[in-house]
């Protein structure tokens, strides 16, 4: 999206921020006290600036929305005319703070073509999807999680076949790693689709109070109404909960079950138009801090699917758990001391419509909770810096209008020099007083100017802190498209929070949540410290710190160990020491939280992510979160869902000779028969061990290349059978490769980058030499090749050496090729 901010200011110069002026003004540093009663943005203003943006701003891209199926292959926006919503269900449990939610849709072709759709979902912050199915008629299609690139190329085999496949992933264009999209294929004529998905999401705890949002309210195109829809809520704690309150009036709420560990609540409705997010908030009525303790251990369930990769397939019988530190002080409240708060708001071309409104709304939350006790000054920028006054001001209401004024006068324009906002940042912060400085930051951090590296932004923030005593950073990241990790990482650096909130939502409730903790004491130095740490290893925080009324949750994996041990979460609120401690149980066999093993997968695979994040792509990193990924169904930036029919013939590319046909089919199949092209009847048997069904069929040497069909018949549990028709491509070619090394010599002990391009059936790329460990060979999506690093043993005798690196295809074609390095 960024470069297509210097593209437009070329030809648009600049566009006025709310007034829509048509002349520009020039901005007063001083501030402007024409006006000293407060008042509030006019809305007419905001309204203007929306329906008129989109016309000067064609070319901008569009964020996701929740639950819309676009006619990708005639139109590239939502058209109901098309596609409609005919049946929307939203099912919420929320256990303990772990919310699992499930949405089934049902979508109607009104034209007379078949259809392949763009299927848009945008999830909540600190959402991870676990399921996704298609449906043939009243066939439901699971999907399985594959690496990316392969996924993409199956679907297309598929799709050509015209059969019903879906493939899931994470969708950059339309909002990065919190926005996915499903292509979706065929959607038949005047016929509909219906698709599943299923997402877990960890709640935080802020003030004792929790928020949940389920996004509805469309990013781009028109308001979805939906023929039928309903939402059903059910929430369940071991601590007592206040009663939810709902933040829409569109979905009215009707009590089902209402008492102090659990509620349960429905919405049914008809024609109903989708015109808000659904959110609520509920509190935790606690007395003092809490510690809380969960584990899981059960015996590993290793499928077919694993038995590819025996890393993946390598069974770990210990267990999970996750202690949870909710932390009460009780303390009498006291008066708040003064505080110094210099806000910085994000007035770049990407800012551009409901990010622009949500901007300003937050802007006018902090400057009218001041008081004139408070001091804080107001920084825009985009290419530019602007701030509204060389000195602090104090927090008055006439000083609050005059920068709000500011802001009424401004245009959004050029594109996002955040190091220079944040060098112009820590010099006017360092002329608050001192004590506690709060810098607040309110902008989609995407930089298109000057420093762009996530890592140099830190770095550019963090060097020499000592200047300004004191401070404390604050993040309000709008948009599913922010770059949240630096954010994160320089709040947790500075003793500060970070949000992200997406640009369609009511943020009413996490502005106060937010701005509360602004001059609040922190709890910091948060450690999990159990009695006997050899029991316990690859553990994960989802903080550093956390705030009164906060929580901070521990996951990690547990040996195996015969009765219980203590374990303590430890912290310092101010230079107080807390410790909250509690005898658990490290269970042989409790299958009860079974959401667990996938919540550490998932923090693993965050924690990963952000190590590449700052420091660049690592091959390791990549193979083991694909591995994850697979084996605890989470969808990645590298890896995504497919969705394929009932039974699914493996493999589809075979060689000719005496192949071993297998096919996968759901736990209904009894009995499976194969109709082979070449006249055969076979039928396949269940092999337990893999629960496939398998047979051998002979496919002539002499057979050509080429793509063939067959039928396979299939028996239910209840005696019902089916009949699909599969293609199968018999190759016998081996995949072609060309290697290259970054250099030809190398030194013993060094490390060696190599280059392999490769069909694009290749499954398999393996490179060895002499002395040293073989390294896998994987697609780079930035170097659009396989690539992999080989470590030279060190002591190796100079001379010559060949690196083979060897290929197998879909097929079990295999072919080499071979790299020269001259070592010395």
């Amino acid at each position: 999206m960024k470069w297509l901010n210097l593209h437009i200011t070329s030809n648009l110069k600049k566009i006025n921020l709310l007034g829509l002026s048509p002349e520009p003004r020039t901005l007063s540093p001083e501030p402007c006290f024409s006006n000293p009663e407060p008042r509030t943005l006019n809305p007419v203003f905001i309204l203007a600036f929306l329906l008129i943006l989109p016309c000067w701003l064609p070319v901008f891209r569009s964020h996701a929305q929740s639950g819309v199926l676009i006619p990708s292959s005639i139109k590239d926006k939502p058209d109901a005319a098309i596609l409609s919503l005919q049946v929307m269900h939203v099912d919420v449990r929320i256990d303990n703070q772990l919310a699992r939610v499930r949405v089934r849709q049902i979508f109607d072709n009104a034209i007379s073509s078949t259809l392949e759709g763009k299927y848009l979902f945008a999830l909540p912050k600190l959402a991870s999807i676990s399921d996704f199915a298609v449906w043939d008629d009243d066939l439901r299609i699971p999907g399985v999680v594959m690496e990316k690139r392969r996924a993409n190329e199956i679907y297309t085999q598929i799709k050509d076949q015209q059969v019903d496949p879906g493939l899931l992933q994470q969708d950059d264009e339309h909002g990065g790693n919190s926005a996915f999209s499903a292509k979706v294929f065929p959607i038949p004529p005047f016929g509909t689709k219906r698709l599943e998905l299923e997402y877990t999401q960890m709640l935080p705890v802020d003030s004792l109070t929790s928020h949940f949002t389920f996004p509805l309210k469309p990013a781009f195109g028109d308001v979805q109404t939906c023929a039928n829809f309903s939402i059903h809520v059910h929430i369940v704690s071991e601590t007592p909960l206040s009663p939810p309150v709902f933040r829409s009036k569109a979905y009215p709420m009707r009590a089902l079950t209402s008492s102090p560990n659990e509620f349960e609540y429905e919405f049914t409705g008809q024609q109903v138009k989708l015109t808000d997010d659904f959110a609520l908030d509920y509190q935790l009525k606690l007395q003092t801090s809490s510690l809380s303790w969960l584990a899981y251990r059960a015996p590993e369930y290793i499928s077919a699917y694993d038995l590819r990769d025996p890393a993946q397939a390598a069974q770990n019988p210990d267990g999970y758990f996750q202690a949870t530190a909710t932390f009460q002080m009780g303390q009498p409240s006291q008066a708040a001391p003064a505080r110094n708060v210099l806000v910085l708001l994000d007035t770049s071309l990407s800012m551009h419509g409901e990010k622009l409104v949500r901007a300003v709304e937050a802007v006018e939350f902090f400057l009218h909770n001041l008081t004139p006790q408070d001091r804080f000054n107001l920084l825009l920028f985009h290419s530019e810096v602007i701030p509204f006054s060389p000195q602090p001001v104090p927090g008055t209401p006439d000083q609050i209008e005059a920068a709000l004024n500011v802001i009424r006068s401004s245009y959004l324009s050029g594109g996002t020099n955040l190091k220079q906002a944040l060098l112009k940042a820590k010099e006017l912060i360092g002329q608050f007083p001192t004590g506690e400085r709060t810098l607040i930051l309110i902008s989609d951090a995407n930089p298109t100017l000057g420093t762009t590296q996530q890592k140099q932004l830190i770095q550019t923030f963090t060097a020499n802190q000592k200047e300004v005593t004191g401070l404390r950073f604050f993040a309000f990241a709008l948009g599913s498209d922010a770059k949240t990790t630096w954010l994160e990482t320089l709040a947790e650096h500075f003793n500060g929070f970070s949000v992200q909130v997406r640009e369609t939502e009511d943020i009413a409730a996490q502005l106060k949540l937010f701005f509360d903790k602004v001059g609040a004491s922190i709890l910091s130095g948060v450690q999990f410290v159990p009695a006997n740490p050899e029991l316990f290893y690859q553990v994960y925080p989802n903080g550093q710190h956390t705030f009164e009324g906060g929580s901070l949750a521990f996951v990690g994996r547990y040996k195996p160990s015969a009765g219980s041990t203590s374990v303590q979460v430890q912290a310092y609120h101010s230079t107080d020491p807390i410790q909250l401690s509690q005898t658990v149980s490290l269970p042989e066999l409790d299958a009860t939280h079974d959401h667990l093993p996938r919540l550490w997968a998932q923090a693993r695979v965050t924690a990963l992510l952000k190590e590449m994040d700052l420091n660049g792509e690592r091959e390791d990193y990549i193979s083991e979160i694909i591995r994850l990924a697979q084996k605890y169904k989470l969808d990645t930036p590298y890896t995504a869902f497919i969705a394929a029919p009932r039974a699914l013939l493996r493999p589809r590319l075979i060689q000719p000779g005496d192949p071993v046909i297998r096919v996968k089919t759901d736990e209904s199949i009894t009995s499976v028969f194969a109709v082979l092209p070449f006249g055969e009847t076979l039928p396949l048997q269940f092999i337990e061990d893999k629960k496939v069904w398998e047979t051998r069929f002979l496919a002539p040497a002499w057979l050509p290349d080429g793509t063939y069909r067959c039928r396979l018949l299939l028996t239910d549990n209840h005696g019902n059978g089916y009949q699909e028709a599969k293609t199968f491509v018999v190759d016998s070619h081996p995949p072609k490769l060309k290697g290259t090394a970054d250099t030809p010599t190398v030194r013993s002990g060094e490390l060696v980058r190599l280059r392999v391009s490769a069909d694009s059936d290749t499954v398999r790329l393996v490179a060895k030499m002499y002395g040293a460990q073989p390294v896998q060979l994987v697609w780079s999506d930035q170097e659009k090749t396989n690539c992999g690093t080989l470590c030279i043993p060190k002591g190796l005798a100079p001379g010559r050496y060949l690196v083979t690196v060897t290929a197998e295809d879909f097929a079990h074609n295999q072919a080499s090729t071979e790299i020269e390095l001259q070592v010395y």
